[in-house]
């Protein structure tokens, strides 16, 4: 089913060496993050959200796993910032993996667009005049 499928993409991104970030909820100490981020999540919310029957669809799913990449950016918006890294890197996988899997209803713009993201920032050249 489509949310088996969602469930092994989650599976695939928790074993990531980057996914370390968003596995748990952000503490509650850490220094203004709730006056920021509105609707906090992690992939271990969402792996009790999948198990429980909560999703209603492969959709509902993707918008979770894609606010776990916003909030972090969001919060460490620094391209250079491990976590604003690992964030667009889990999110470049994601995008990738739900594609793959069958599930995007966007013919994979979403998965080039976090792929172009999730490279690393490069200087911009200066053009010869």
């Amino acid at each position: 089913s489509p949310l088996d499928k969602c469930s092994a993409i989650l599976a695939t991104l928790r074993k990531r060496k980057d996914a370390d970030w968003f596995e748990e909820p952000v503490a509650a100490d850490t220094p203004g993050y709730f006056e920021m981020i509105q609707s906090p999540m992690d992939y271990g919310t969402i792996g009790a959200a999948i198990e429980a029957g909560s999703y209603a669809d492969a959709e509902a799913f993707a918008t979770d796993v894609r606010l776990v990449a916003s909030n972090a950016v969001a919060y460490s918006p620094e391209l250079d910032n491990e976590c604003n890294q690992a964030a667009r890197a889990n999110l470049a996988a994601f995008e990738t993996a739900f594609l793959k899997q069958g599930l995007a209803t966007d013919g994979g713009e979403a998965a080039k667009a976090a792929t172009a993201a999730a490279k690393p920032a490069t200087r911009k050249r200066k053009s010869a005049a």
